[in-house]
């Protein structure tokens, strides 16, 4: 299973990193602002999305195979759309010659770092939260 979830898991680590040295940017040029509140929003919505995903989708669930969380969360077309999404408005510049508007940009870096946290977090704390610790596992 290491074959198929670290390459994924590596992506989103690094999706984490870029997103982190763009919302540092967007801070660094605009300091507490609006934008800052943007960014955050953007960014703790769609933290939440991954984690709420597994937990919808198990909640009924009477046993758990032992990869099922993680594969869920690495895996999720809704949160790889986003970032795939953010990622491709972030670079759009190389496609258009005109620079992005600022409120998509901030807001496209919030996805992304959400999205992307909030998978990664989700990978070592949604079966605590969620409650799908106490579900027996199967392998």
């Amino acid at each position: 299973m290491g074959i198929l979830l670290l390459p994924a898991f590596l992506a989103y680590a690094a999706a984490v990193i870029y997103g982190a040295i763009r919302s540092y940017k967007v801070i660094e040029l605009h300091g507490v602002s609006l934008w800052l509140g943007l960014l955050l929003a953007a960014a703790f919505i769609c933290a939440i999305v991954p984690t709420l995903n597994v937990y919808l989708r198990f909640k009924d669930a009477t046993s758990l195979w032992a990869f099922d969380v993680p594969i869920s969360l690495l895996f999720n077309p809704i949160a790889a759309v986003l970032l795939v999404a953010s990622f491709a408005v972030l670079k759009s510049h190389w496609v258009i010659s005109q620079p992005l508007p600022l409120p998509l940009s901030v807001a496209a870096t919030g996805v992304l770092l959400g999205i992307s946290v909030g998978t990664v977090l989700g990978l070592f704390f949604a079966e605590q939260l969620a409650g799908l610790d106490q579900l027996p596992r199967t392998h």
